[in-house]
């Protein structure tokens, strides 16, 4: 049970299911779990015809919300002003001991509304890219303010305690999380027309040009003339144009459309099913999060990952300290990526081993509940040093 006493609010400045969405839900889930007075401030601001999927999983988690902030994602400063206004009032009339931020705009909000209080709860900030973050004004006047980051990479974590002049105490090191997964379920080879041959390289993305589905088409055509029993599921969604232009004339092109599995985007107890059906997973290019959780979903499932060496892919895929490895993170080329696809599919007794590093990295490191009971001792550390300086 943790001492952390008074509420804790979390804000988020997106109603969108962005990547850093997941994880800052389950944090708060978790630290409830613990017996934390833990809240999260629900987006009020939605475009129109827009799905706050935020507010659809607080309600699947039962996490507590408060509303009345618009808690814009960009720039906007009538918004701005008035929650301001809103927030200063709510966190005196609850008086919060702690207001944990997990994006710029609320970032920059907490910081303004915490500025004239007589008794301002200590503000602390997620991060959820592998480097630091700019020094532009905003950034430079809210870290100033910021009593404790939370950081998911060693570049991370590093390079903020430069740029912002932080002691290395008040930076945590917290590598992503993901959740355990039940590996015995339902899964869906059958409802694909697949069976036990069949060899499945699953990859979660949104189809978006940045993603490289160039790159991957080459990889499924490389990967199939020396297996042709492999199969390649594409986990997501695109508009029109977008899936007509990378995947569906692609896979035309380079005559892989036996060889192609197009579910769309899956979630819930679908996603699971899928990705239960999978022997190896691939990822190319982080997207909106970056600290890429769909390679965590990944590794719950005891999936082993191929990856490129962007952002924090070669810290999730390093190898253990007893020289586990769950997966690779390698060049970004056609060849190589292939050839390690190949390595997986055809080894089984390397892609047994190396799915069982994956599942024991997903349950270890990056366990929600050790995350959150450290989370909740950097909380306590943080207001025992602001009550010592009073």
């Amino acid at each position: 049970m943790s001492t952390v006493a008074g509420p804790i609010l979390h804000l988020f400045a997106n109603y969108k299911w962005t990547g850093p969405a997941d994880p800052a839900i389950r944090s708060v889930a978790a630290l409830r779990e613990l017996g934390l007075d833990a809240t999260f401030a629900q987006a009020g601001f939605v475009h129109r015809g827009g799905e706050h999927r935020v507010a659809e999983e607080l309600w699947n988690r039962a996490v507590p919300v408060i509303t009345g902030l618009q808690l814009r994602k960009h720039f906007h400063v009538p918004s701005l002003l008035r929650d301001m206004r809103t927030l200063r009032a709510m966190l005196q009339r609850d008086r919060a001991a702690l207001v944990h931020c997990h994006l710029p705009a609320d970032h920059l909000l907490a910081a303004l509304a915490c500025r004239a209080l007589p008794a301002p709860p200590v503000l602390v900030r997620s991060l959820y890219e592998p480097m630091a973050p700019g020094r532009g004004w905003r950034e430079r006047y809210a870290f100033r303010r910021t009593a404790g980051v939370i950081a998911p990479t060693n570049g991370s974590r590093d390079g903020t305690i430069a740029a912002f002049h932080l002691p290395a105490e008040r930076v945590l090191l917290q590598p992503p999380v993901t959740e355990p997964q039940d590996l015995q379920g339902p899964d869906r080879r059958a409802q694909w027309g697949l069976d036990s041959s069949h060899r499945l390289v699953g990859i979660t993305a949104r189809i978006q040009p940045h993603r490289r589905f160039d790159l991957l088409w080459d990889i499924a055509r490389t990967v199939v003339d020396a297996m042709p029993n492999a199969r390649f599921v594409l986990l997501g969604r695109g508009n029109e144009q977008d899936t007509r232009q990378l995947v569906l004339e692609p896979v035309a092109r380079l005559s892989l459309q036996q060889h192609v599995v197009l579910p769309g985007y899956q979630k819930g107890a679908d996603y699971a099913a899928a990705l239960r059906s999978l022997d190896a997973f691939l990822f190319l290019v982080p997207g909106s999060d970056g600290t890429c959780r769909a390679v965590g979903d990944a590794l719950a499932f005891g999936l082993p990952v191929v990856a490129t060496s962007r952002g924090i892919l070669p810290e999730l895929l390093a190898p253990s300290r007893t020289g586990e490895i769950p997966g690779f993170a390698c060049a970004e080329d056609r060849a190589t990526l292939a050839a390690h696809l190949l390595r997986l599919l055809q080894d089984d007794g390397l892609r047994a081993s190396c799915g069982a590093a994956a599942l024991r990295r997903a349950r270890l490191d990056m366990d929600p509940r050790r995350a959150a009971r450290s989370l909740a001792a950097f909380y306590e550390r943080l207001l025992a040093d602001r009550g010592g300086r009073r």
